[in-house]
């Protein structure tokens, strides 16, 4: 049972870093989600829901604070452009590619995670996924314009 929590705690830590770019507010975001878990069944489901929503919680009101930090390395150093093309995304694009890339959840599972349809869960996918695509590339949405 014991190895089980711990397996449940190192996935949501590496969630958590994936979406905070912030390793300290990442394990305290993990601490107070378990917290208030306290003496209930560890469900990763219901636990990264809470966790989501948190988070968004937090995003909300960093913005509204107009804080910007500079952002922190989530332990991962093999790859520095790709990690700073996933840092500048929207913290809803992260969200879905974590829940997909990091976490390997089936369509399905990362949408009941998200409390969005399954068709609506892809649709974000394929936009996170061009989104990041954009950010490694380099290269800017391009607007068509009709000139007659």
């Amino acid at each position: 049972m014991g190895q089980q929590i711990e397996a449940v705690v190192q996935r949501l830590r590496r969630f958590a870093r994936a979406l905070s770019q912030d390793s300290d507010g990442a394990d305290a975001l993990v601490l107070e989600i378990l917290s208030a878990h306290e003496g209930k069944r560890l469900d990763y489901t219901r636990l990264l829901t809470a966790l989501i929503a948190r988070r968004r919680d937090l995003d909300d009101r960093e913005n509204q604070l107009k804080t910007q930090r500079p952002p922190t390395k989530a332990g991962c150093s093999g790859h520095p452009d790709i990690l700073r093309a996933f840092e500048r995304l929207p913290l809803g694009d992260r969200e879905v590619l974590a829940l997909i890339i990091i976490e390997g959840l089936d369509y399905e599972t990362a949408a009941a995670v998200l409390a969005v349809r399954e068709e609506a869960f892809i649709a974000r996918l394929t936009r996170a996924r061009e989104a990041f695509s954009r950010q490694v590339d380099g290269q800017r949405h391009a607007v068509l314009r009709i000139v007659k």
